[in-house]
Order: C-alpha cells, then structure tokens, then sequence
C-alpha cells in the first residue's frame, strides 16, 4: 500500500486572523529582514517565549504575509491532543514534532520553524526569561544536515515580559505529595516528569509591550569544518543570546526616545 503524503493545511486566513490580536496589541518590529530569502527554503530556529502562543502566530503571519513563505511548524506532541485546538494549529501550519513528519514537510519544499527548547522552554519558570532551554537536541541540525537546509537564526523579544509570575512551577516540583504523584507512570509521562508544568501567572491580561523579532545571517552545516554538533548547536545559542542582547538596547533606545 502507498503510504499517504502528509497534508500541510497553511490556511492563510486562519493564520492572519490568529495573529490579529496580538499584532494590534503588541505592534511587533521585524528588523533584520535582508536576510529573508523566499527563494531558498530554511529551517527557521529561534527563541520559544512563555506559553508561545502569542509572538509565534505574528511570525507565522509575517513570514507568509510579507515575504509569501509558507512555514511549518514543528509543534509539541500535546498540542496534537486536545479536540479542536490541534484542529486550529494544523490550520496555522504546524505539524506533530516527528522527525517523520520533519522530513516529509522538508521533501515537500517547505520552509521550517522550530523551537529547540520546545515545550520545556514554553513553560518557563522564575528566571528563565530569554533563556534557551534546549538540552542535548540535535536532531534538527542533523535534518538540516540531510536536507542542505540553512539553519535561519531569529530572535523574538517582547513575550517573555508581558506577565510577572505569582507561582513558580518549581515550588510544586518540590512538594513530597507531588513527587510521589508523579511517581505514577501514567501520570509521570504525561506529564514529563513535571517539565511540562507551568508557572502561573499574577495577571490574566498581558502586559503591552512592543514585540520585536530579529532575523540573523544564515548558517549552513556544509559550510561549517566539522562533525561535532555540539559546536554548531553553541554558535547558534551565542548567536541568538547576541540578538536578544542587541533587541533589549534598541527596545530601551525606543522607550528613553519616547519618554
């Protein structure tokens, strides 16, 4: 039996209309934008803000809106789940984070938007903001790799600053009684061992606050003299810390301009 394509559902109206919101609200600034090319499909990496929901659907939307690339994102398993909301995320583009599924999305000509730090760095605690959560992963720079894909590097600044967390996962995490929860199996894997808890936030609404993205120069494996990953993996961490650091000043820039 042929085994059936994977179907990319890119609704380009649901996709603008769910980032309506939050491009209204938070007015987002692309800089960096020389580095675009539509021509030549990439693998987009980048920073994950907390719950990520709100500035990924605004780069979805501007990548296809401004630029006519049609990205698909590598979503957390979890999100394939739940009834109606893994309906809405297959429309805004987004596949179930298989490597399977990756190579399918990439034989197909697609450009790719992946979070390394995946849902881990969605659910961030106290202190974590703008960190990169990203473990010992590198099965997309070997895809990458594969496919002469360019890794696309961007940055995003803005989401983890819109809510102040009255609870910190952490605390839960350290509770006798949630341990032993987590000690059953069932429980445990759903919950990832409790990596996939999240903080709550003090408030419902977020804040408003400009939202700025920054797209970095291309990085090709090919062209890197190396087998070691690990390596090209560091450089692309140096290189996004190096963005958020420059997106922080000119954010301050804006807000003494405006003062």
């Amino acid at each position: 039996m042929t085994k059936k394509a994977l179907q990319i559902q890119h609704n380009s109206k649901m996709i603008r209309l769910g980032s309506a919101l939050q491009r209204f609200y938070f007015q987002p600034t692309f800089l960096g934008t020389e580095y675009i090319d539509a021509q030549k499909p990439a693998m987009y990496v980048g920073n994950h803000t907390i719950y990520g929901v709100l500035d990924s659907p605004v780069l979805i939307d501007y990548l296809f809106t401004e630029h006519k690339i049609a990205i698909v994102s590598l979503g957390d398993h979890l999100h394939f789940k739940v009834p109606f909301w893994r309906d809405l995320v297959k429309k805004m583009g987004a596949v179930d984070g298989l490597q399977e599924y990756a190579q399918e999305v990439m034989q197909q000509g697609y450009s790719l938007l992946v979070f390394p730090g995946g849902g881990r760095e969605v659910v961030k605690r106290k202190g974590e903001e703008y960190q990169l959560i990203w473990k010992e992963r590198y099965g997309f720079l070997k895809l990458a790799k594969a496919y002469n894909y360019d890794i696309a590097p961007f940055v995003a600044l803005g989401g983890d600053d819109v809510y102040d967390l009255a609870y910190d996962a952490n605390a839960l995490l350290e509770q006798t009684w949630f341990k032993k929860v987590l000690s059953v199996p069932i429980i445990g894997q759903w919950l990832r061992q409790g990596e996939m808890i999240p903080s709550i936030p003090t408030n419902i609404i977020p804040k408003r606050i400009p939202f700025y993205f920054k797209f970095l120069e291309r990085m090709n494996l090919n062209d890197f003299h190396t087998d070691d990953l690990s390596l090209f993996r560091d450089e692309i961490q140096q290189q996004l810390y190096q963005g958020i650091a420059d997106l922080k000043q000119i954010r301050d820039q804006s807000t003494e301009k405006s003062d």
